[in-house]
């Protein structure tokens, strides 16, 4: 993902570019990815993937904010992949924040469902309509491989 500046349309606020991050998390193919079949392609979600969250990707998350000299309580914006709302409640449960704090990732998951590791821009979308709180912001998402990516945002 590359973003290097998001204006709102009437110039209310900038979103700038400062980090980020990818991980791959070894040993994991059976997590999530496509599986081809003789009728194509099929999905593979693994019900594991809330734990992930909680036990794997909450450390990745920590570490990366930390590693720009901040701490959760920092992020005033949680830009986040809906991979499912047990996805949602695990990221909110392991990183100790408020459930308001994914209302918009709930409302695309509500609105549009989970349509892969892409769906974090409709989510962005959703933020674009609804301002964003002026500070630091988080864009994650998951996908295939088992792979996170973040990125970390300023507003302004």
């Amino acid at each position: 993902m590359a973003i290097k500046q998001l204006k709102k349309i009437n110039g209310s606020f900038d979103l700038r570019f400062v980090d980020s991050r990818s991980k791959l998390y070894y040993d994991s193919i059976d997590v999530m990815g496509w599986e081809i079949i003789e009728e194509g392609f099929k999905v593979v979600f693994s019900r594991d993937i809330p734990n992930i969250v909680s036990m794997k990707v909450k450390d990745d998350v920590l570490a990366f904010i930390a590693s720009n000299n901040l701490s959760v309580s920092d992020i005033s914006n949680f830009i986040v992949h809906p991979g499912g709302v047990k996805v949602i409640d695990a990221y909110v449960k392991s990183l100790g924040i408020r459930n308001d704090q994914f209302k918009n990732t709930r409302t695309v998951l509500q609105n549009f469902g989970n349509m892969s590791s892409a769906t974090v821009l409709y989510v962005l979308n959703e933020f674009s309509v609804n301002g964003f709180e002026k500070g630091m912001s988080l864009m994650a998402s998951l996908g295939p491989g088992f792979t996170s990516e973040m990125l970390l945002l300023e507003s302004h």
